[in-house]
């Protein structure tokens, strides 16, 4: 049996053997081998004595086949697809913060975290530890749109069902998309005619293939501009068009390189589980 001290090999986005899986009894449906359990606790947490924090936080997660686009890089805070590829085997693995549990760093009556070792052939590079960081920091740091404009996009008009299935083959160019409502003012809209104003910013990445990134943006734009069309606007007996309960103003397609901090403090990020501030009716709190 070790010692817990400064010098523990365990990091933030460490993940655990099989091995480790199993002496710990962190599997439940899954098999240790297609269970993947990551340590998410800060590195200055886990160089504290097991006596100041005696635990270690960790999400049982699984291995998965494919990453859903919707669930890649934060985009959804109740679900994260992660591709890992620093080590001698690449894999995906999906996590929920729903199945966070704690593990001791030491005990001396049972198996303990200090008894075993990261898995060296599943390690994250730096930016997935980042990407891990943001989804984990999300969850506490998000805006709520409006009730009402929420439930135009869900109940009213579906909107929200159908560009969570247009960015879903587009997520790895598309890590992230904001929404400007109302020129960032909050106002009581009453009425399918009453509409709130929707300005919709595509960022697409330039990490790996700039060009792919762009034209898949680009058609991602021209499917958002359809699905708003077809789901907000309407015909009068004389066809003219007019909008209903939304009305999208436009849709910009921008660079990771290109979006300035300043816009960055006025959008507020859209993700495909996104939910209101007061649900209507009250769901229960979320017990971790």
């Amino acid at each position: 049996m070790g010692k817990w001290d400064r010098s523990t090999p365990w990091r933030q986005g460490a993940i655990l053997t099989a091995d480790a899986t199993a002496a710990l009894g962190l599997f439940s449906d899954l098999t240790p081998e297609h269970t993947a359990v990551v340590v998410v606790s800060h590195d200055c947490d886990l160089a504290q004595a097991p006596e100041h924090e005696p635990t270690v936080e960790a999400i049982v997660g699984r291995f998965i086949d494919k990453p859903d686009g919707n669930y890649l890089h934060c985009k959804n805070v109740r679900c994260l697809h992660l591709p890992i590829t620093a080590g001698s085997r690449h894999c995906t693995i999906e996590l929920e913060p729903r199945n966070r549990v704690p593990l001791l760093k030491f005990s001396d009556e049972a198996m303990s975290l200090v008894d075993f070792a990261p898995s060296p052939e599943f390690t994250m590079t730096q930016k997935e530890r980042r990407t891990l960081r943001r989804w984990l920091a999300a969850r506490y740091d998000r805006e709520a749109f409006p009730d009402e404009f929420d439930r135009r996009m869900k109940e009213e008009t579906r909107v929200a069902e159908h560009l969570a299935k247009a960015f879903k083959e587009t997520g790895r160019f598309i890590p992230a998309v904001y929404f400007d409502v109302d020129d960032g003012e909050e106002r009581m809209r009453q009425g399918a005619d009453d509409v709130y104003t929707l300005v919709i910013t595509l960022l697409y990445s330039t990490d790996d293939d700039r060009e792919a990134a762009e034209k898949a943006a680009e058609q991602a734009a021209r499917r958002v501009k359809e699905i708003f069309r077809s789901r907000c606007m309407a015909k009068d007996e004389g066809g003219s068009e007019r909008w209903l309960w939304i009305e999208l103003q436009g849709v910009e397609v921008m660079s990771d390189h290109a979006l300035t901090y300043a816009q960055s403090l006025y959008l507020t990020k859209w993700q495909a589980d996104h939910i209101s501030l007061r649900p209507d009716p009250q769901q229960p709190m979320v017990e971790f």
